[in-house]
């Protein structure tokens, strides 16, 4: 029972691809709300590390940590509010993204995912569980994301806030608390980098 429930939450992380690769076959461009609501379907973990995956394998377009960086403050301040789901501004939901440049940074993505499933395990779950450590995740959320927005422009910085991100999406999808600790530790040199950019 234990080892199913262990290989449904590390499907996840591989399966939002495979949405995504189904939402880019047909169309030349994808907007930003229905990019989100494919994400959001699969949750908030899943959520992160999307983004946080486009946002490094997709940094061509151009714009995109911000609007990636949007997205996370809007997700964190409903997060906060105990609000589910994802409220867009009509200016961001209609918003396109070419789906060819998608799909080859989707397709990078969807190999590291593939990559780093065994290695999430249900473990730590305290630090996963719980109204506490929800809202301090909302709280870093919002950090992130408004880092990306400040630094989306210099050449580096938005993929050292990014990997953080991916951390913390890969810890609450798998419910594995190690992965939280990896989130937090990888943040640190984000920081740093983002001092000295700003």
């Amino acid at each position: 029972m234990s080892d199913g429930r262990h290989s449904d939450n590390r499907d996840q992380l591989t399966e939002m691809f495979g949405d995504l690769d189904s939402l880019t076959e047909t169309q030349q461009e994808l907007s930003i709300g229905t990019l989100v609501k494919t994400m959001e379907s699969r949750g908030v973990g899943p959520f992160y590390v999307l983004t946080g995956m486009l946002v490094t394998f997709v940094g061509s377009i151009p714009g995109l940590p911000a609007i990636a960086g949007g997205l996370l403050i809007l997700l964190a301040t409903q997060t906060l509010r105990g609000k589910r789901g994802l409220w867009l501004p009509h200016w961001l939901r209609d918003r396109t993204i070419s789906t060819d440049t998608l799909r080859r940074g989707s397709h990078k993505a969807h190999t590291f995912a593939n990559k780093l499933a065994p290695f999430v395990h249900e473990r730590l779950t305290g630090l996963v569980t719980g109204r506490g450590p929800s809202r301090i995740f909302a709280v870093l959320t919002a950090l992130f994301g408004l880092g990306m927005i400040l630094v989306g422009f210099i050449p580096g910085l938005p993929i050292a806030l990014s990997l953080p991100l991916i951390a913390l999406g890969i810890g609450l999808t798998g419910r594995d608390g190690l992965w939280i600790i990896a989130a937090l530790l990888l943040l640190l040199p984000g920081v740093v980098l983002l001092t000295l950019g700003l």
